[in-house]
């Protein structure tokens, strides 16, 4: 169970989460709006990426609440309803990195990328350190901490999937 102090710590890390997400989003786009620009297309396939990341969230949570039920699940609350939103969000973003709906038509993506890669890396040496302390499971649950390898590991999938997309997509070019 959380004590005050800690879910303190839990609610100003996700608040200063959502500042910087909004800062980046600043950050990535050319024109320094917060809004990524889409064309109709994209927008219309982001639509279909959301439907898939809903469902797949929709199953996944049906899935921990049966599973739960049965057993004790070997983390606390929060990794669990964070593994998530994480998954949802990988589904969503890989799906649109695969259609070419991802990037914004203002997205400046070599800084996009460069931020996307300090943002995982960070989450992955914090994870990284909390392993190394011991404070990455406490009592056979996997605590708060584990939040950052979830976080640094969705970036890594969806840098990869990038980079799929962007070597099929040469291939292509070079077999046309």
């Amino acid at each position: 169970m959380y004590n005050e102090g800690r879910m303190l710590g839990v609610t100003v890390g996700i608040m200063v989460g959502i500042v910087i997400v909004m800062l980046v989003l600043r950050a990535i786009n050319r024109d320094k709006k917060m809004k990524t620009d889409y064309d109709e297309m994209q927008k219309q396939i982001r639509g279909t990426g959301y439907k898939y990341a809903f469902y797949t969230v929709l199953i996944y949570e049906a899935v921990l609440l049966v599973v739960s039920m049965a057993v004790e699940l070997p983390a606390e609350a929060c990794v669990i309803h964070f593994s998530s939103i994480f998954l949802g969000v990988t589904v969503q973003v890989c799906y649109c990195i695969m259609k070419d709906a991802y990037i914004g038509l203002n997205t400046n993506v070599k800084r996009y990328v460069i931020i996307m890669g300090v943002v995982s890396l960070f989450n992955l040496l914090t994870a990284g350190m909390t392993w190394k302390n011991g404070e990455m499971i406490f009592d056979g649950k996997l605590q708060a901490p584990f939040i950052n390898f979830l976080c640094g590991m969705m970036f890594v999938i969806m840098g990869a999937a990038a980079v799929v997309k962007y070597l099929a997509d040469l291939k292509g070019e070079n077999e046309a």
